[in-house]
């Protein structure tokens, strides 16, 4: 049997149509509009004998604490989209919520209280809602974590994964015969739509992204019908790019791919190449840099390099630990 070209080409395209709706692609249309506040990196440091959020330039000068309370810990910032807010997790009522608070640390204000850890915070590009995970368990004290979205003052909490406690296949070498099932690292496509994942619901051992709708439906693996694996995804509102990290958690490297491919997969690229554990990427503003996170030098500590992977320059030197950026 033969087929005309005019019948092949029209083949293609009902393809590439068909596959680009089912990999949840999705366009550079966007409502973000980036601050006009100057470019600073928020992060969570232990260098006070605590966990506290700091800011600094985007160079590592002007380096601000936002707490010197000692008995409480603040960690996992994110900027608001104006850069006049940052969502954090903290332990400052006892329990591990979701908070904002003013870039110095004032007007802090908490947004979940609920039994069980709330943490990785993300605004909606829009700046509408926050995506967050939440620690949930079941009469039996099985446990899981969750992705959730609110109002950005911490209203209308809805629970989008739902997921129950995720059972480890057979012959996997775990201490236990279960292992908590989690979805996690949540980030927003570009126009708002759409929320991109890291899940162990397959495999207790090798999480993957998985891709849904904001109201929770349609989940599925981004980039259907690979697989992609891989965490600490952030998907850029200006480029469209998505960084990630794969590797183990010893040793991590971080790639980038495109976010608005039927085949996001076949875009994927290695930007780091050592024998460091590289984690924790966040775009820049402006789509052009990367902040990450390396123990190159025994500690962790910031980093920052150009979209490609060139121009590598640390930003951090103090004998702590230096984790998860959010660049304004």
């Amino acid at each position: 049997m033969t087929f005309n070209k005019p019948v092949i080409k029209v083949f293609l395209i009902v393809l590439l149509a068909a596959v680009t709706l089912l990999t949840g692609a999705c366009s550079t249309t966007t409502s973000y509009k980036p601050s006009t506040l100057p470019s600073r990196i928020a992060f969570s440091s232990d260098r006070d004998e605590t966990v506290h959020i700091y800011t600094m330039k985007p160079d590592g000068t002007d380096n601000r604490s936002t707490s010197n309370d000692p008995g409480t810990l603040d960690g996992l910032p994110a900027w608001s989209p104006d850069g006049k807010e940052i969502a954090f997790t903290s332990n400052q009522a006892d329990d591990y919520d979701i908070w904002v608070m003013n870039e110095d640390g004032g007007n802090r204000i908490r947004l979940t209280d609920t039994k069980g850890e709330d943490s990785w915070p993300r605004w909606s590009p829009d700046g509408s809602k926050i995506a967050f995970v939440g620690e949930r368990g079941d009469t039996e004290g099985n446990k899981s974590f969750e992705i959730f979205i609110m109002d950005p003052n911490g209203e209308n909490i809805r629970n989008l994964t739902c997921s129950e406690e995720h059972e480890v296949q057979p012959g996997a070498e775990h201490a236990h015969s279960h292992a908590v099932r989690w979805d996690s690292c949540p980030t927003f496509s570009p126009d708002g739509r759409k929320i991109l994942f890291a899940s162990n619901r397959d495999d207790a051992t090798r999480p993957v992204l998985y891709i849904m709708d904001t109201d929770g439906s349609n989940q599925q693996k981004f980039g259907w019908p690979f697989e992609i694996d891989g965490t600490d995804a952030d998907w850029s509102p200006v480029t469209n790019k998505i960084v990630f990290c794969r590797g183990s958690a010893a040793r991590g490297e971080i790639w980038v791919m495109d976010g608005g491919s039927p085949f996001p997969l076949l875009t994927a690229k290695k930007i780091t190449d050592n024998i460091d554990n590289n984690c924790n990427p966040v775009w820049s503003p402006d789509g052009t840099q990367i902040a990450f996170v390396s123990d190159t030098y025994g500690n962790d500590d910031i980093f920052i390099m150009n979209a490609d992977g060139t121009s590598v320059r640390r930003l951090t030197y103090e004998k702590s630990n230096e984790r998860h950026p959010s660049w304004r």
